[in-house]
């Protein structure tokens, strides 16, 4: 992000960018051209659920041949709770950005159901997210360290007043979660809370010290739903452990008409879908639920 007084002022400016690469689409990669159609698409009143508020782009960078994205739901200027939501293997800005944002909507609506009048989230694909066979590696998240640590340093910047700050990542992403919250990392950021679903995984060195991140002790979340194999085999190959946070639950509570999930997607739910297929940012889950529960610094259902 640039250099600007406030999130509204940044705001526009990438708008403004954003519309001169749309002026010159007809002449950009075919990478590029997706990004900035679902950058489009993202933002265009009526693409999704109504009750979404109006979305506000941040970044759209082209400058390397994987584009990298960061959307806001909500006004980042006046929110009292702010999430970053981070997107795991195969989720790009040029593949999956309004599928993305439009979960940051959806995380932002239950937030509002769990009793916060002004939230914002921001859909993040700040980074060259891995394919399956990379992911093994640490490169991506090395990158994404980078980015994410300049983001939330920029975030610090614009809102001095503190509001509540929350991590919410999944799969490959709760690596760059952890090492960006890490105290020997070079940007130790500190954040209320976090939670990671289908996480493949932390480095070994920061579950061993976990008193190297910066959230508060009981304030670290993970969830891996049942059928969830790639988390599993992704620990299992890489090496990497769990994030050693609190277990929060998944699965069915019927009584408050919530949904179990299942399966490593964040999305799962079509109308033509199996009957019972969830993912974990669905909504109508007990997962969207407790992600919006703790994300705001509540306790979680059981």
């Amino acid at each position: 992000m640039a250099p600007a007084g406030d999130y509204a002022q940044l705001s526009e400016s990438a708008h403004r960018r954003f519309e001169a690469l749309c002026a010159i689409r007809g002449k950009l990669r075919a990478t590029h051209r997706q990004a900035l159609d679902g950058t489009a698409h993202a933002l265009r009143r009526g693409s999704m659920d109504p009750a979404i508020p109006a979305r506000h782009l941040l970044y759209l960078e082209l400058s390397n041949r994987e584009p990298l994205a960061a959307v806001a739901v909500g006004d980042l200027d006046t929110a009292t709770h702010v999430t970053f939501q981070l997107s795991g293997t195969g989720i790009r800005a040029r593949n999956a950005l309004w599928g993305s944002v439009r979960e940051a909507g959806q995380l932002y609506l239950e937030q509002q159901k769990v009793g916060i009048a002004a939230p914002a989230v921001v859909a993040w694909l700040g980074y060259p997210a891995p394919n399956l066979a990379s992911a093994l590696l640490g490169v991506a998240a090395r990158k994404g360290l980078h980015k994410l640590g300049q983001d939330l340093g920029d975030f610090l910047r614009l809102r001095p007043d503190r509001p509540h700050l929350a991590l919410e990542a999944h799969s490959y992403s709760a690596a760059i979660a952890a090492r960006v919250l890490d105290a020997e990392s070079g940007y130790a950021m500190r954040v209320q809370s976090v939670a990671t679903i289908g996480s493949a995984g932390i480095p070994r060195y920061l579950c061993d010290a976990p008193e190297r991140l910066g959230v508060p002790i009981g304030h670290v979340y993970e969830a891996v739903a049942p059928g969830d194999h790639l988390a599993c085999l992704g620990r299992v190959l890489s090496g990497r452990k769990p994030f050693t946070g609190r277990e929060f639950a998944v699965g069915a509570r019927p009584e408050l008409g919530l949904s179990a999930v299942t399966g490593h997607n964040t999305s799962q739910f079509r109308a033509d879908a199996a009957p019972g297929a969830r993912g974990y940012r669905d909504p109508g889950t007990l997962c969207l639920r407790n992600l919006a529960l703790i994300t705001t610094g509540q306790e979680p259902l059981g």
